[in-house]
């Protein structure tokens, strides 16, 4: 018997493949956030002593490397790069390689969807908590992280504040809500 099937060889993935694209990111005060992508994990794989750092703090850059996503759109949004040099960042260890969980008790779905709650926040002070097993929790006035981010940017010769996609969701008019 002769049979044709169909087969997807594309499984999708939770930490996707950039395939050959260059990856989203955002800057917000001293902080990079992106996504974790295959090719960012993958610059783990021979590096003994981050995985074990990532391994003993349960991050999920190690627990779900290899799962789908649990929902449509789910990225796992990390801090992709060390504090850019700023006074904000002054007394906070490194949070570089970290998966953002959520910003004042929003649980962040995607890098797009943390870029709105930035955007649409209308508290004062920021938390930023992150999916590990310990360690501490970075937090910042949001006009100082407005105000420094232009000044992180020029100083580092950062020539936008974000990838495209990033952006259009930035600025982008907040929905108005009816009544």
């Amino acid at each position: 018997m002769k049979v044709e099937l169909a087969v997807n060889s594309d499984r999708p993935l939770l930490m996707r493949d950039l395939r050959g694209s260059y990856p989203s990111y955002f800057v917000f005060g001293p902080l990079v956030f992106s996504t974790a992508t295959m090719q960012y994990t993958g610059g783990f794989a021979n590096n003994a002593g981050a995985m074990n750092v990532l391994s003993f703090i349960n991050s999920p850059l190690i627990t779900r490397r290899s799962d789908q996503p649990a929902f449509p759109g789910e990225e796992l949004v990390i801090v992709s790069s060390p504090f850019f040099p700023h006074k904000l960042a002054k007394g906070y260890g490194n949070p570089m390689s970290q998966v953002l969980k959520s910003v004042n008790g929003i649980p962040v779905r995607n890098l797009k969807h943390l870029v709105e709650v930035l955007r649409d926040s209308k508290d004062e002070f920021l938390t930023f908590d992150f999916d590990r097993r310990e360690g501490e929790t970075p937090g910042c006035g949001v006009a100082r992280a407005l105000d420094a981010t232009e000044e992180i940017l020029n100083d580092n010769g950062v020539r936008a504040q974000g990838s495209a996609d990033t952006l259009a969701v930035w600025n982008e008019k907040p929905p108005t809500k009816s009544k």
